[in-house]
């Protein structure tokens, strides 16, 4: 809580990454000192992100903030193009395999 009120305040006195962080964006905080935190917020926005790509989650940029030093902060797109496509393939893949056994298991039943 105290990083987020004094990130607030920093950029309340000068905006740096407001402007860069897209219209609904889920934004996620990180930090070096913190690597608990960054992976479970890394966790979670691999569940979004996979929401999003299975159609139940309505799609939003993933932002990350990650301070990578005492004051410092980086801001990451999570949500880049790469893993969407690679959350797709794997869907994808995996109906198609689901499909495969299926009609394997049908063509069991019509050869008995």
């Amino acid at each position: 809580m105290d990083w987020l009120s004094n990130f607030l305040e920093q950029e309340l006195e000068n905006s740096t990454f407001a402007a860069r962080i897209p219209d609904e964006a889920h934004v996620f905080h990180s930090s070096y000192r913190d690597t608990d935190l960054t992976q479970d917020n890394l966790k979670l926005a691999a569940k979004i992100l996979l929401g999003m790509a299975l159609g139940y989650v309505e799609y939003a940029p993933l932002m990350m903030l990650f301070e990578h030093k005492q004051g410092k902060q980086t801001l990451l797109n999570l949500s880049g193009m790469l893993q969407k496509e690679q959350a797709q393939a794997f869907i994808e893949q995996f109906q198609e395999q689901g499909q495969k056994r299926m009609n394997a298991k049908i063509n069991q039943l019509l050869a008995v």
